[in-house]
């Protein structure tokens, strides 16, 4: 690059001629970077997919062991006349010596964390050598572990096996295995390597700050570093969309200059959540420019436009936890997410957008970044402010304790530093939370009571250091405009009722307690609960083979984590399954019809929690349950599998989570019909109430008008169950809610009088049509009597439903599109396959 170039910052991703090897061995082999070394050895065939069969467990080996990396890249004279010279390491996993030239430029010991160094004087014209020695965290933790005062306590999650030392060491704890992850314990250079050369000027930091925010007005705070290699005077221009909000003349020192500026947007188009209005984003730029305006340095964003509060208060009830999103209180719906894959190189654009845009259509508006993974890639957050999802976002410590001392705490703090400074700009980012159940753990678990009055009290300080101590203060530093929740759950143990802020509820499925008791175990806030499902049948088939398909197989109980909490009962997490299945469905006849209901299961319980939350609003303004996605084939709580297929669950998410619920209550005595809308504006309508049996003759039927202001919860009828059935037979009706507009129908749903196992079902003879449209087929499936929970699938088709896993009215047909690139409309017809319930049998 030559000098006389109009931008003062050069920029070189080093990611060519690539090699690695065993760090005992002399052999070099290819190497992809940004990467890891199991996607590296499998390129090479030299370890199998651990995602098939138990291959997981052979390959352990791969993270005991030290690995070397290493490429040559050119420098010209040129680029060495820079005035300034840095490599830059986006992340390293984890702990890492780095040399240049065979001169250690630095060390690494945080996975989470950029790593700069100035590598002028290790430079030279021609052809340079960068290595990285990669150590074993085993080789680095085991002595801390055996070094350490007293005993970190952990959830014994997956098979980590003892000493438990994940928690010593700055690295994505679902690593080590979870109750839905294997145990892959991976290194490598995970984000990329970049030469930076510049000159004069560039910018190190910029933060974007609203600190008014309104229909009329926007004013746009931008907090600006620059870094200067004299004394000079620049121009700054800083604009959004076509406006410009500043323009100054602005001197600048040698050294590092912290500048603020502010403009205004006059009549801003604000950014919704998603269902709300529009996720608007401006591009904004800021340029700085040297006199003259031959050099520059340019920093580029996406701006949404809104004010939002996490609104903390006490009131009759408690204490509220809501978000306030432009003045309008706004009830989150949502799941929690985790990585989606134990290899992030091979997380892509298009799997982030999947999963993003999946979320968006179920209606949700929140995900919680949970605190056992990563700090997502930005093109996560990119997307996530293009579709209106707000993101809780956990920093990285989960269900353990964790160590204090001064070198664990500097790091955290400069770890938390780099990346909210990396995320701060995003409009979806609403607040930071500092841990996943780690306090939850020391209060419930029995923790506390493992140590002596001394250890407990050293134990509480680190607790108090870590989390209400040095997180803070690095929020301070990057990121003050955003509420900090020290930790999660924050209420529902010890003194903290749940009328005082956020739960994680798992009395259903742990505790083993009916779905009813969801509708008791209500909070201002609810930020984990759910129940697991096993994968299609077709996601199974990828992993295993046929004689694997049984769920006492050594295949399917490696893929099923939850274990008891000894680690030594491999069935207890299909034996819960098995419990709560024999609870509300009748037996299922083979394998694959066990997978189906499973999944029928799984969103008849989230379900239920999902809209008990949603009635209890405004008490409650949260619902998120875990987990919305997988990072290998699993059994577990997700509502879209490893492979990105939507669950029943999800399915069911996106009408439970619908703009407007209609939710009935079915009591001892009565029936209560509750309507709930998240609408920014009031709705009218009315409200049909008809009972029918499965063979389509109608029982009863009402008409209410209702008028729902926004933004509510209420009763609009409430029904004596003698009226509604009078003498039909509670086996064999269903009970038809509906809500509609003069727009058309704004939410309905299905009820039943008995548990699914109780049902008199018959069996259902489909008729189904289709026809060709624009990328897909339009499909209209029609019964005479009741089916339930239809499942379409079509198998050797890549495709998606609209909808799935529904319930068909006798005698209406259901409409539905099949998005698919297969254009011979026979080829779907002779392929679609229907399942219903009673098939199960």
């Amino acid at each position: 690059m030559k000098k006389n170039q109009s931008s003062t910052v050069f920029k070189q991703e080093i990611s060519s001629g690539w090699q690695f090897r065993d760090a005992l061995n002399d052999i070099w082999r290819p190497a992809a970077v940004p990467g890891c070394v199991h996607t590296d050895l499998l390129a090479e065939c030299l370890i199998p997919d651990p995602c098939v069969g138990t291959n997981e467990h052979d390959i352990q080996w791969v993270g005991e062991t030290d690995w070397v990396y290493q490429t040559h890249f050119v420098c010209t004279p040129e680029l060495l006349e820079h005035e300034n010279l840095e490599l830059v390491f986006n992340g390293l996993d984890t702990y890492a010596k780095v040399y240049v030239n065979d001169s250690l430029l630095l060390s690494a010991d945080n996975m989470f964390r950029q790593w700069r160094a100035d590598a002028t004087p290790m430079l030279k014209p021609g052809e340079n050598k960068i290595t990285l020695f990669f150590r074993n965290v085993f080789d680095e933790t085991i002595p801390k572990y055996n070094a350490a005062p007293f005993e970190l306590q952990a959830l014994p999650n997956n098979d980590q096996g003892e000493p438990r030392v994940a928690m010593y060491s700055r690295k994505a704890q679902f690593h080590y295995g979870w109750d839905w992850g294997p145990r892959l314990v991976t290194c490598g250079i995970w984000k990329p390597i970049v030469l930076e050369a510049w000159d004069l000027f560039r910018i190190t930091q910029v933060q974007i700050r609203q600190p008014e925010t309104g229909p009329k007005e926007a004013i746009i705070a931008t907090d600006l570093e620059i870094e200067s290699t004299c004394d000079q005077t620049v121009a700054i221009t800083i604009t959004a969309d076509t406006v410009t909000l500043c323009s100054v003349k602005q001197q600048l020192k040698r050294g590092r200059n912290a500048i603020t500026l502010e403009g205004a947007l006059r009549r801003p188009r604000l950014w919704w959540s998603n269902g709300l209005g529009a996720p608007y984003l401006y591009q904004y730029t800021a340029v700085v420019a040297s006199e003259g305006g031959s050099r520059t340095d340019t920093y580029q964003s996406e701006l949404g436009v809104r004010s939002l509060q996490i609104v903390r208060e006490k009131d009759a009830s408690g204490t509220s936890m809501y978000v306030l999103l432009n003045g309008v209180p706004v009830f989150m719906k949502g799941a929690n997410y985790i990585p989606l894959d134990n290899f992030q190189n091979r997380v892509t654009h298009h799997r982030h957008e999947l999963i993003v845009k999946s979320a968006a259509e179920a209606n949700m508006n929140m995900l919680r970044v949970w605190g056992g993974g990563i700090f997502e890639d930005d093109s996560f957050y990119d997307l996530c402010d293009k579709y209106g999802i707000l993101i809780w976002q956990d920093m990285l410590f989960a269900c353990a304790m964790y160590p204090g001392d001064e070198a664990f705490l500097s790091s955290v703090k400069q770890e938390v530093i780099d990346n909210i400074r990396r995320i701060r700009n995003h409009a979806s980012i609403a607040l930071y939370c500092g841990n996943n159940e780690n306090e939850a753990g020391w209060e419930q678990w029995g923790w506390k009571e493992q140590y002596s009055a001394c250890e407990r009290a050293a134990a509480e300080s680190n607790l108090k250091k870590l989390y209400y101590e040095t997180i803070p203060e690095a929020l301070t530093i990057a990121d003050s405009t955003r509420y900090y929740h020290p930790t999660s759950p924050s209420a529902g143990f010890e003194s903290q009722g749940p009328e005082d802020g956020d739960i994680h509820y798992w009395g259903v499925w742990h505790g083993k307690e009916p779905f009813e008791q969801y509708e008791a175990h209500i909070a201002r806030f609810v930020s984990e609960y759910g129940f697991q499902s096993y994968p299609e049948l077709a996601s199974i088939e990828k992993f295993s083979e046929s004689e694997d398909r049984e769920f006492d197989s050594t295949v399917m109980l490696s893929h099923q984590r939850c274990m008891a909490d000894n680690r030594r009962d491999k069935r207890y997490g299909h034996r819960l399954i098995q419990t709560y299945m024999d609870r509300y469905f009748r037996k299922p006849k083979d394998f694959s019809s066990f997978l189906y209901v499973s999944q029928i299961l799984q969103s008849l319980g989230v379900q239920t929690a999902a809209e008990s939350h949603r009635r209890a609003m405004p008490y409650c303004m949260g619902s998120l349950y875990w987990q919305l996605n997988d990072c290998w084939p699993v059994a577990s709580w997700s509502s879209i599998d490893y492979y990105g297929k939507w669950k029943a669950l999800h399915y069911a998410a996106k009408k439970f989570f619908a703009p407007v619920l209609i939710a009935p209550k079915i009591e001892e005595d009565s029936v209560k019909f509750h309507i709930v809308s998240d609408e920014p504006e009031s709705v009218w309508g009315d409200v049909s109430i008809v009972l029918r049996e499965f063979s389509g003759k109608i029982l009863f039927v009402t008409t209410y008008p209702v008028t729902m202001r926004a933004n509510t919860s209420r009763v609009c009828a409430t029904l004596p169950k003698h009226e509604l059935l009078g003498t039909a037979d509670e086996r064999r009706v269903v009970l038809v809610s509906r809500f509609t507009t003069l727009a058309g129908l704004k939410a309905e749903n299905f009820s039943y009088f008995v548990p699914p196992k109780d049902l008199e079902l018959e069996v259902p003879a489909y008729t189904i049509t289709s026809k060709p449209m624009k990328n897909g087929f339009e499909l209209s499936i029609f019964s005479s009597t009741l089916a339930k929970h239809v499942h379409l699938t079509c198998p050797d088709v890549d495709g998606f439903f609209s909808d799935n896993y529904f319930d068909l009215l006798p005698n209406e047909i259901k409409t539905l599109t099949f998005a698919t690139d297969q254009k011979n409309i026979r080829e779907i017809e002779r392929k679609i396959r229907v399942v219903s319930l009673i098939d199960s049998y």
